[in-house]
């Protein structure tokens, strides 16, 4: 995981922290972009949002409802990355 895949994890956390609902594919796409729109580190093609989202679908980090949210492993990851 890089530090990609954790603001991935943290835009899924904010979203339901902020609104109490889960967070839609379009929603956290349009996110995502918006936030790494000014980082020249990464470029389109590495990016791979649909890719990572699947990846941390795979490893159980999030799940799929009816919008998305953490699981409790991506909630633990996601701490372990902010402390």
């Amino acid at each position: 995981m890089d530090k990609y895949d954790y603001l991935l994890l943290d835009i899924i956390q904010s979203f339901k922290d902020e609104h109490h609902t889960l967070i839609n594919l379009a929603t956290l796409e349009r996110s995502f972009w918006k936030r790494i729109e000014h980082d020249d580190d990464l470029n389109i093609g590495d990016a791979r949002v649909g890719e990572r989202i699947t990846n941390l679908f795979l490893d159980g980090l999030i799940q799929i409802k009816s919008g998305y949210t953490l699981t409790k492993k991506g909630k633990e990851e996601l701490s372990y990355q902010l402390d």
